[in-house]
C-alpha cells in the first residue's frame, strides 16, 4: 500500500495466496495450469486497476487417508 502525505492511499499490489489441497494422484503441471488459467478469469484481479498476482500452495493429500 502506498500512502500519500495527506493521510490518503492507494493499493500498488496485491498478492492471493489460496491454498488448495488435492486428493489423488499428485498432477502439478496440470494443477498449476489451472491456477493460470484461474488468474486470468479472477473478478478481483479484472476489476481493479493495480497489479494482482496468486502465489497459490498446492497440497497433495494421499487419497487413502
Amino acid at each position: 500500500m502506498e500512502e500519500a502525505d495527506d493521510g490518503s492511499g492507494r493499493f500498488s499490489l496485491v498478492v492471493l495466496r489460496p491454498e488448495v489441497t488435492i486428493a489423488g494422484t499428485p498432477q502439478r503441471e496440470k494443477c498449476h495450469q489451472l491456477h493460470e488459467a484461474a488468474h486470468r478469469m479472477c473478478f478481483i484481479a479484472n476489476s481493479v486497476n493495480f497489479p494482482v498476482r496468486h502465489e497459490p500452495k498446492i497440497v497433495f493429500a494421499n487419497a487413502g487417508s
